[in-house]
């Protein structure tokens, strides 16, 4: 079985636009209470649309004043922000549709990642950054949220997987 585990290096080979449809497919295809389907994907495909995302960014620890902090980001084939639509997410479950509309899109994007990992494609999701800033710099009107940036890719490196919690010392 393929590891799901963040990448941040990638090889430059081009990704099949066909197999990048089928990522994106399993991401639609992700749970969504009451049928909201609450996200959105931007793909960010230019240089200084990319410049614009990486500047919102922070380093893996969300140090302040750490903008910037993902440059890395440069160099991946394909970056989507993952975006929620909070009018979709508010319409049908009120206040509490924020809050699974979160949940749902980020069920979402492990749909994409598993589906990205059996076509040998490597991921990575990023949460560390100002989302105002990513807002403003994307120009997103206010019922658009970005929550992460999806990246997607041929890994140009090893990972192993970090150390986690057994499945003893997670089953209660």
């Amino acid at each position: 079985m393929n590891m799901i585990i963040n990448v941040r290096g990638y090889q430059s080979t081009p990704i099949p636009e066909p197999l990048i449809e089928e990522v994106f497919y399993a991401f639609t295809l992700g749970p969504s209470l009451a049928n909201t389907q609450p996200w959105e994907l931007m793909l960010v495909k230019g240089i200084k649309e990319r410049e614009k995302v990486i500047a919102a960014t922070l380093d893996p620890f969300l140090s302040p004043h750490s903008y910037g902090g993902q440059a890395w980001l440069m160099s991946a084939p394909v970056i989507a922000v993952v975006m929620i639509e909070k009018r979709r997410a508010l319409v049908r479950l009120g206040e509490r549709g924020e809050i699974f509309a979160i949940q749902d899109t980020f069920a979402a994007i492990q749909n994409a990642r598993l589906t990205a990992a059996a076509h040998g494609l490597s991921t990575s999701v990023i949460r560390e950054f100002d989302a105002h800033l990513l807002q403003k710099n994307l120009n997103l009107p206010w019922y658009v949220e970005p929550i992460a940036i999806f990246t997607v890719g041929y890994s140009d490196e090893e990972k192993e997987i970090p150390p986690r919690l057994s499945v003893a010392e997670i089953l209660k």
